[in-house]
């Protein structure tokens, strides 16, 4: 069969539109990878300035609670405010399975002057890695496959 009769032959067909789906799955991923990466960098600079306006200092594991058998261990950490004057307990949310930190294990913990209740461990540098994370993996695949189903 040459060129001519495969024109010919192919005249009377037309090419099918796309869907919804096919016209825009690359830029859903796009626009999921880069909420996902503001949401990253909310996080960061939310972590940042706590840590520039917190007051640092010394506290000490009293408990290991957990809310089940599987979930693993968070502390519980008791510090001093101001001139050792005032008693405040954080309770972290942040769970291990073994425990990160032992009973009596001195730990660095922030707190804000005003606010002593409101304490942190420091940077949620896990939370930040996931979510970044995705958003860079959703970026990726975005990016192929706008390049690649066009």
């Amino acid at each position: 069969m040459d060129k001519e009769e495969l024109k010919a032959r192919l005249q009377g067909y037309k090419l099918r539109e796309k869907n919804f789906w096919e016209r825009n799955f690359a830029n859903i991923f796009l626009g999921v990878a880069l909420l996902l990466l503001v949401i990253a960098t909310g996080i960061f600079i939310e972590n940042y300035m706590f840590m520039q306006k917190a007051i640092k200092t010394e506290g000490t594991v009293i408990n290991l609670h957990s809310a089940s058998r599987r979930q693993g261990y968070a502390p519980d950490i008791e510090y001093f405010t101001g001139n050792n004057v005032t008693k405040q307990i954080y309770y972290s949310q942040v769970y291990s399975r073994p425990p990160m930190y032992d009973i009596g294990e001195k730990v660095t913990i922030y707190y804000l002057e005003n606010e002593p209740e409101n304490a942190s461990m420091g940077m949620s540098w896990i939370a930040i890695a996931i979510v970044g994370g995705l958003g860079v993996l959703f970026l990726f695949f975005g990016i192929m496959f706008k390049k690649f189903f066009k």
